[in-house]
């Protein structure tokens, strides 16, 4: 197999007859035609087949600069003589399996078929071509995934089957299959340091039965599982929103809790809360000490409706009622206060932790900007239930579909979906080092042995590991250094900080089970997290199209105008501040306004007020003149009736920038 993987001409062969039996094997013909037919088709399959057992080997030992060089032309339109372009790959795999997944689905039965007739043979060709064409496909996606933001070797619609990528069935989710959970009253207890070391990263077959019974389409249920690619980035979050929607009527619905309590109350370990919301009070100068005691101990039930009450700077209730804004804005802030170090947060003007809740930075920015896990926190295992913790916070952001800021490097992000970073990964958090590593397999062995090298690298601060056994005594040479220089990306990617992962992981399935994320590549994960960074600020224009409007006004009124010209001219950050003051989230929903539910409004309100906040008449000289405030669990801002653009602004600006949490007024 090796020889011929890397036989050039041998693989060009097999391509160039794969590629012209594209046709032949895509043909809508009856059941008698294809027996007929079928010497020439089983040899057409066997070839496909053949193509991709030997590219799939072949790539293993490409790295994406080689990749890039030799099978991809960004000039030419065409096929390039004498050359595999991976984009022609892509489309003809898609045709192949687009057939063999939806057109004509492979039987479960064809894969061990044993018979000798024809028929039976050109069924087991098929469901081995499926197998292969599989593999080879989801190689060439992840490689894509990873080269993404830096080149696209084809276009994103190549991926999509024809009909997945229209919109069909809106909802085809079993709602009483679709939870993963299990009972509402397991074990919950924060994870020890064993329970650590034995989480599953990839939970394999289980997982992916248990997403797979969540459709009604059995189609639909293995393309999901197997090639989720196949349908576009948008319809697989509209299909995760189900999922979690499903979840929520199991977790969030107060009278069925009341009825399991009800049901439950000679069972001693009943916890007695009562529906399906937990309530906890938050001081602002304690926000990550608070969070961390009273809802990291509910695990599981973390799902369920959290309502919010703070407490100000001066020990006093702040005046807003959780409607979900509260909460929204709590959860923001909690992500912003935890996951970004303090260096960062210094850099960018954000005030100092009180001293009250100072804690460890439990991530590092990487050269590119992102996070990844704190190495130097690796040994401290007291900070794992901490991680654990966070875990659950990001999930509930994500199932709450709150979008936050912290932009995860895209290795730590592979380990969150169960998958493990290869070498290439590595450029994704440190291009540089990845740069001089990579550089070693092109140096003479002078040169090598120059450096001194042994089989040993840093992890964390001073700290040094042995990459094999003895490490420290056996030094990097021409014959081994391909060796060292996996052996040093799998310790930087996968090794080091695994038990902070695993922690972490260990939370974060607790409120979003694995399969369900294994909808999305890494990539596409950050853009659960975070939404689009495509988008600078908001989109002005598609908020305006859905904003209703109360009180009186229209949008032909002159203040509408003013305000829509007012936000458009704010930069992004202002833009955002905005969003958040209306809304509690500073980012717009991932799939644009139109799914904002409730749908924003803007409610025209009196301009003045007397010192009790009482309105006063419009023609009244006296007065304060109000500020624009907001209702954010209901997306509402109400908007006093202003008499100039530049007062709009003025007033708008001074609300929005105040950061005065509940009790502006």
């Amino acid at each position: 197999l090796a020889k011929l993987a890397f036989h050039n001409p041998s693989l060009f062969g097999l391509w160039e007859c794969s590629s012209q039996n594209v046709p032949l094997l895509t043909r809508s013909q009856s059941s008698k035609a294809k027996i007929a037919n079928s010497p020439q088709l089983v040899a057409a399959y066997e070839v496909f087949s053949s193509f991709c057992d030997l590219f799939s080997h072949h790539l293993l030992a490409v790295d994406d600069d080689e990749f890039l060089d030799r099978y991809f032309s960004p000039t030419d339109g065409g096929n390039t003589p004498g050359k595999i372009l991976a984009s022609d790959v892509v489309l003809s795999l898609k045709k192949i399996l687009n057939d063999l997944y939806w057109v004509n689905p492979v039987l479960a039965a064809d894969i061990s078929e044993t018979n000798t007739d024809a028929e039976s043979i050109l069924r087991f060709q098929r469901a081995r071509l499926l197998i292969s064409g599989t593999k080879l496909w989801n190689s060439l996606h992840e490689r894509w995934c990873r080269l993404y933001r830096n080149v696209q070797f084809c276009d994103e619609n190549s991926w999509w089957f024809p009909f997945l990528a229209g919109q069909h069935d809106s909802n085809p989710i079993i709602h009483s299959q679709v939870t993963t959970f299990g009972d509402q009253n397991d074990d919950d207890e924060v994870m020890d340091e064993s329970s650590v070391e034995s989480v599953d990263v990839d939970e394999g077959d289980a997982g992916g039965d248990a997403l797979a019974s969540s459709f009604r389409d059995p189609k639909m249920a293995r393309v999901l599982t197997a090639i989720p690619q196949a349908m576009p980035f948008s319809r697989r979050v509209n299909l995760f929103q189900s999922l979690i929607d499903s979840d929520k009527l199991l977790m969030q619905d107060e009278e069925a809790t009341f009825r399991h309590m009800m049901m439950n109350l000679d069972n001693p370990e009943q916890d007695g809360e009562m529906g399906g919301r937990v309530r906890v009070t938050i001081h602002r100068d304690a926000l990550y000490s608070d969070s961390m005691n009273t809802l990291n101990p509910l695990g599981k039930k973390l799902r369920k409706k959290v309502q919010v009450t703070f407490v100000n700077q001066h020990g006093a209730t702040e005046a807003g009622i959780d409607g979900g804004g509260v909460f929204k804005e709590f959860l923001d802030d909690l992500i912003k206060d935890a996951f970004i170090p303090q260096a960062t947060k210094n850099e960018s003007g954000e005030e100092e932790q009180s001293s009250d809740d100072n804690h460890p930075d439990f991530f590092s920015v990487t050269p590119l900007q992102t996070l990844q896990v704190n190495l130097d926190s690796d040994g401290d295992y007291s900070a794992l239930s901490h991680y654990e913790f966070l875990g659950r916070v990001l999930g509930k952001a994500i199932y709450e579909s709150i979008l936050v800021d912290p932009q995860l490097a895209l290795p730590f992000l592979n380990k969150l979906l169960g998958k493990q970073n290869s070498l290439d990964d590595l450029k994704n958090m440190d291009p540089e080092f990845y740069k001089h590593i990579k550089s070693l397999r092109y140096m003479s062995a002078q040169d090598i042995n120059s450096l001194g090298l042994t089989f040993e690298t840093t992890a964390g601060k001073n700290k040094t590991v042995e990459l094999i056994p003895g490490g420290s005594n056996i030094l990097v040479t021409k014959e081994n250094v391909i060796q060292y220089i996996h052996l040093v990306s799998h310790q930087r990617m996968n090794i080091a900080g695994s038990r902070q992962t695993h922690a972490f992981l260990h939370g974060f399935r607790d409120i979003i089970p694995a399969p369900w994320v294994r909808l999305f590549s890494a990539y596409e994960f950050q853009k659960l997290i975070s939404g689009d960074d495509a988008v600078q600020g908001i989109d002005v224009q598609g908020m305006m199209n859905v904003t209703r409007y109360s009180g009186g006004l229209h949008p032909s009124q002159p203040i509408v105008q003013w305000l829509w010209e007012v936000v458009n001219e704010m930069n992004s950050e202002q833009q955002r501040k905005f969003l958040k003051f209306m809304t509690s989230c500073s980012r717009q929903p991932l799939l644009g306004f139109k799914s904002l539910a409730p749908a924003p409004c803007v409610q025209q309100t009196r301009l003045r007020e007397d010192n009790r906040g009482v309105d006063i008449a419009e023609e009244s000289p006296i007065g304060n003149i109000r500020l624009p405030t907001s209702s954010t669990c209901m997306n509402l801002l109400k908007l006093p009736k202003y008499t100039s653009k530049e007062m709009l602004r003025d007033k708008l600006l001074y609300a929005i920038e105040a950061a005065a949490g509940f009790e502006l007024s």
